[in-house]
């Protein structure tokens, strides 16, 4: 029978595979609302001929437009709370059942008022503008700001001289570019990119209620990230660290976030036992298992020079291999005290040797 950690990492490992492909199939959803959107523009603009309209008109034109793309922001923010609210009912109970696998306690199961409460007002940790936000008005805001390209697209025709087909081809996109050229291809990317970190957030918070329910036996949380080429500076550094179950960053870190966490358990319970493993994602794209306490730059440190320079660039894989630098202080390096990432050249002025000796300075 597996060990504890072993049998909770690879639960979240394998568990995270499956949320990912349930964060694009419900992403994939949103054709919907991009047709609601093209059905909207044309029945605004058919029949008329912006060059004929004045400066007023025009205004009144787009205060229309606006108006029906609030309202579609907002249809589409109910989408994804709806969807948020039934993610995280169902990873509450996951979480409770994965517990129970490794642990022979009696885990208390959150209310769902207590899910819908973590997850609507529990602000997401994105990095950037958007950090700190509740999970409404972060899909709200970020939906509306990509809808407002429709009517600035409207207005830069108008003003450019464009036909009213020509400003319906930069919402639509033209077929020779297979329509990747036009405003509802970049609004496609932005919905996804919303449902999933949405998702993400849920899944998270659901899991943390579990952990705060259950305090006497988690008594904190582990960052695991994808072990890959794909993971962001962010990910990549935070991956291994232990933070309290009631502070520090929580995944999505950033849109499109793939990171995890996992509980840690009271020591009565041996979270952490020699022979623990997680899953990790080489050069020759073949998944091998590597050990669970092995971090991101830990495992990197040990790939081919060509796949650490594909992964994090060639100056700081150069660095990595060269400096002089151990993983564990060359992680330390890549993140600022709000966990933002820092230059190279932030880099150097912490640790100059490392850079002479990398042939960097």
């Amino acid at each position: 029978m597996a060990t504890a950690p072993e049998e909770l990492i690879n639960i979240a490992t394998r568990h995270q595979v499956y949320l990912e492909r349930l964060k694009t199939g419900e992403a994939n959803k949103v054709g919907d609302f991009l047709k609601k959107i093209d059905q909207s523009v044309t029945a605004r603009l058919a029949n008329r001929d912006l060059t004929e309209f004045s400066r007023d008109r025009l205004n009144q034109l787009l205060i229309s437009v606006q108006s029906d793309m609030a309202i579609l922001a907002q249809e589409f923010t109910d989408t994804v709370a709806a969807q948020s609210i039934d993610l995280a009912d169902y990873e509450s109970g996951f979480e409770v059942r994965s517990l129970g696998q490794v642990a022979a306690a009696d885990f208390v199961v959150p209310t769902a008022a207590s899910l819908q409460f973590a997850v609507f007002n529990n602000p997401l940790t994105i990095l950037g503008a958007d950090n700190g936000k509740m999970l409404k008005p972060f899909v709200k805001g970020l939906t509306q700001r990509t809808l407002d390209r429709v009517s600035g697209a409207i207005s830069a025709g108008y003003y450019e001289g464009q036909t009213t087909n020509q400003i319906l081809q930069a919402v639509r996109g033209t077929r020779a570019n297979q329509f990747t050229d036009g405003v509802l291809f970049q609004m496609n990317n932005a919905a996804k990119t919303i449902t999933r970190t949405a998702l993400q957030h849920a899944a998270v918070q659901s899991r943390e209620q579990v952990w705060q329910n259950n305090a006497d036996i988690v008594k904190a949380v582990k960052w695991v990230s994808t072990l890959d080429s794909r993971t962001s500076p962010q990910c990549r550094t935070l991956d291994g660290q232990q933070f309290p179950i009631d502070k520090g960053p929580r995944p999505p870190i950033h849109p499109n976030c793939r990171s995890t966490i996992v509980a840690v358990l009271d020591d009565r319970f041996s979270f952490l036992r020699e022979g623990a493993t997680r899953s990790a994602r080489g050069p020759n794209g073949k998944v091998v298992s590597v050990p669970a306490d092995q971090t991101y730059y830990g495992w990197l440190k040990k790939q081919p020079a060509a796949f650490q320079d594909t992964a994090i660039g060639k100056k700081r894989g150069a660095l990595l291999r060269r400096g002089g630098l151990t993983s564990e202080k060359f992680t330390k390096l890549q993140l600022g005290k709000n966990f933002e990432p820092i230059t190279l050249e932030e880099m150097q002025k912490l640790e100059p040797v490392a850079f002479e000796k990398a042939g960097l300075d």
